[in-house]
C-alpha cells in the first residue's frame, strides 16, 4: 500500500480523484478484511500436518506438501 506524505487529507485526495471519500474508505475496509481472511486461511492450512512413521523415524509434514517433495523426504528417510 502506498504511503502518503504527512498532512495529506485523505478525503480531499479522494475528491480530487473523483471518488467519494466513503467509497475510498469502503474499499480500504474491504481490502483489510480480505487480507486478514487470507492470513487466517494461510495459518489454518499450515497448522494441518501429516505424521508418517517409517522404520522407527517419525516424519511430520504440512498436509499441503507437494507429492514430489514428499517422495524426496520419504526417500531420504529410508536411505538414512
Amino acid at each position: 500500500m502506498a504511503s502518503l506524505e504527512p498532512g495529506v487529507n485523505i478525503s480531499a485526495l479522494a475528491r480530487s480523484l473523483e471518488i467519494t471519500p466513503s467509497q475510498l474508505f469502503g474499499w480500504r475496509g474491504a481490502a483489510a478484511k480480505r487480507t486478514s481472511q487470507d492470513i487466517a486461511k494461510s495459518q489454518a492450512a499450515s497448522a494441518k500436518s501429516v505424521e508418517i512413521e517409517i522404520a522407527g523415524a517419525v516424519v511430520r509434514v504440512a498436509a499441503d506438501i507437494a507429492e514430489d517433495d514428499l517422495r524426496r523426504v520419504l526417500r531420504a528417510v529410508r536411505e538414512a
